[in-house]
């Protein structure tokens, strides 16, 4: 993509573009017809140090299907609420790169939802099965704009790389091996 159609996807400038390419140096080329990463592995890790997170306002549900099966219907009912869910964590990471039996389920919402009527339980973040998630990076919805961000019929995933960086903080005791799995799909 050129610097201004990259701009123009995640409402930034052109010039704050060309910065973040500056500080990239060696990492991102041009082509010519637009600009490519040339070390993804790299980009990817450096990324991930210095990205601080999606962050927001978290909400912990507990049901007893399984995790797969909530967090697609928890999506489904987010959907109906004009809400714009977006499926990561454990559940988006297995759907790129099965590797890892989702443990939690995880999905962005533009504003909360009460599951509460459909057989989910409000429960502490910690002992959550599902989490919905209000969050502060308003790049999370534009990023579906540059790259993929659904695969079939099913609820729209996240980003793959906030994916990776959600499956990467996990607490699981499998979450950096799962992580290390999708790093190497997404930089593939």
């Amino acid at each position: 993509m050129r610097q201004s159609e990259i701009a123009a996807a995640l409402g930034s400038s052109q010039q704050a573009v060309s910065i973040a390419f500056q500080q990239l140096a060696g990492l991102v080329k041009d082509t010519g017809s637009g600009f490519v990463a040339s070390d993804k592995p790299v980009l990817l890790q450096k990324w991930t140090a210095d990205y601080t997170g999606p962050s927001g306002q978290a909400f912990g549900w507990y049901n007893l299907d399984p995790v797969v099966e909530q967090t697609e219907r928890a999506a489904e009912i987010a959907a109906l609420y004009e809400v714009e869910p977006l499926i990561s964590g454990d559940v988006a990471a297995d759907r790129l790169a099965p590797w890892k039996l989702p443990a939690a389920g995880k999905v962005y919402v533009k504003s909360p939802v009460d599951l509460a009527s459909d057989g989910f339980m409000p429960a502490p973040l910690n002992e959550a099965t599902l989490v919905t998630c209000i969050p502060q990076d308003p790049t999370i919805w534009k990023l579906l704009d540059i790259g993929p961000g659904s695969t079939g019929t099913r609820s729209p995933l996240a980003d793959a790389a906030i994916v990776y960086w959600d499956v990467l903080h996990g607490k699981d005791v499998d979450s950096t091996e799962a992580a290390s799995k999708l790093a190497q799909s997404i930089t593939g």
